[in-house]
């Protein structure tokens, strides 16, 4: 696994092909900081590996993270850097890269990874060496250590509430998809143990596909045969896409209530408004939001992405991630490693969709909640679930 920390200014096509290798300080000079006392962060991304367009909006977020608070002065005067990694698509060396990012990198605190499998293996990795860790995207919870946090969505937070929104009570029957994925496993056990059998709903199928499948005929057949009214459907990827055009094309997405996990204005952009718009959502931001600060944070990111990065909930959280370390400094008064760590324990700290909490016990994050669909190239909010506790299944 490579880790850059470069000084090479990054141009926009290389962000989007997530090739990058430069470090936000690299993007952003700060001329009136001292560039010898950076608080320096490790930033665990998927830059090889066909996750391409997610790490083009993770960086977005944290590169407009760290221009927010290197242009208000930086952190307890210390201009912030981060240093890239790549982490590919498997755990695979994952230990090594995070023990070379504080022995030769130095950094003070670690983002990532955007792998499940890689989470638990990046916390001990990084525990070792006293090190917080701040995982960005959804995951199945079920693991906390004293260095891991959080500011993803745990499943009652996605998960339940969008059977929630799709199902209110009523009790409806569910085909659930997902790729080869243990977090996805998991996050779908809870999800039937806890809230559609609750609901005294059923599930009629499951399907597990490959990461990278884009043929998904025979399983909406079998979805129509089961006579499912509800997907649910767990496929970050692009491939996702494929399958609301093919379940359109065979009369099936007209028919059913379709919930996607991780459906964003990525998946968006590529639907017409005729398919965006049966597929629904819950997410913690969505860029059409027109309350708070998401507005002037779209802008920022539209600016420095060139608008060729969509503004994802991949690049807020993200953001968020790298905001709630420079918090965490400066809530502890130092910006070394175990003050970091200590900051991030209990923290509340201001965000474009209101004040964020990290879970004293368990380490992740309170979130304030929408249930969204397509609408043209974007997201709209339908309703607004409020701001919603981690159920993680865990405590540290």
């Amino acid at each position: 696994m490579k880790v850059t920390p470069g000084t090479r200014p990054l141009d926009r096509r290389t962000v989007v092909a997530g090739l990058a290798a430069s470090t936000a300080a690299s993007l952003f000079p700060i001329p009136t900081l001292g560039q010898g006392t950076a608080l320096r962060v490790g930033a665990l991304l998927p830059l090889t590996g066909g996750l391409d367009r997610h790490a083009a909006q993770m960086r977005l977020g944290l590169d407009t993270a760290a221009d927010a608070v290197n242009g208000s002065g930086g952190v307890l005067g210390r201009p912030i850097e981060i240093v890239y990694a790549d982490t590919g698509t498997t755990p695979r060396g994952l230990a090594e890269t995070c023990a070379r990012l504080v022995r030769e990198e130095n950094v003070a605190a670690a983002i990532g990874p955007f792998i499940a499998a890689g989470r638990k293996t990046a916390a001990r990795a990084f525990g070792e060496l006293g090190v917080p860790v701040v995982s960005a995207t959804n995951n199945e919870g079920l693991f906390c250590a004293d260095n891991f946090f959080s500011v993803g969505p745990t499943p009652n937070q996605d998960i339940f509430s969008l059977v929630r929104h799709l199902d209110g009570g009523t009790g409806r029957s569910y085909f659930l998809i997902g790729t080869y994925s243990s977090w996805q496993l998991s996050s779908f056990r809870q999800a039937i143990l806890k809230v559609i059998y609750g609901f005294n709903g059923s599930v009629t199928g499951q399907a597990l596909t490959p990461i990278e499948e884009q043929k998904f005929r025979p399983i909406i057949r079998w979805i129509a045969d089961t006579g499912a009214d509800t997907v649910l459907f767990c496929v970050p990827r692009v491939p996702g896409v494929h399958f609301v055009h093919q379940a359109r094309e065979l009369g099936l997405l007209e028919r059913i209530k379709f919930g996607w996990v991780g459906f964003n204005e990525m998946h968006a952009h590529q639907l017409p408004a005729a398919e965006a718009s049966q597929v629904a959502t819950v997410s913690p931001f969505v860029a059409s939001d027109t309350e708070g600060g998401v507005p002037d944070l779209v802008a920022r990111m539209n600016r420095l992405g060139g608008g060729d990065v969509p503004a994802t909930y991949y690049a807020y959280t993200h953001y968020l991630a790298l905001a709630a370390v420079a918090a965490a400094a400066e809530r502890s008064g130092e910006a070394h490693a175990p003050a970091v760590l200590d900051g991030l324990k209990g923290l509340t700290f201001d965000s474009a969709t209101g004040p964020v909490t990290i879970d004293a016990e368990s380490h992740h994050a309170h979130l304030g909640i929408v249930a969204a669909r397509g609408s043209g190239s974007n997201l709209e909010i339908v309703e607004r679930l409020g701001v919603i506790a981690p159920e993680p299944g865990c405590s540290a």
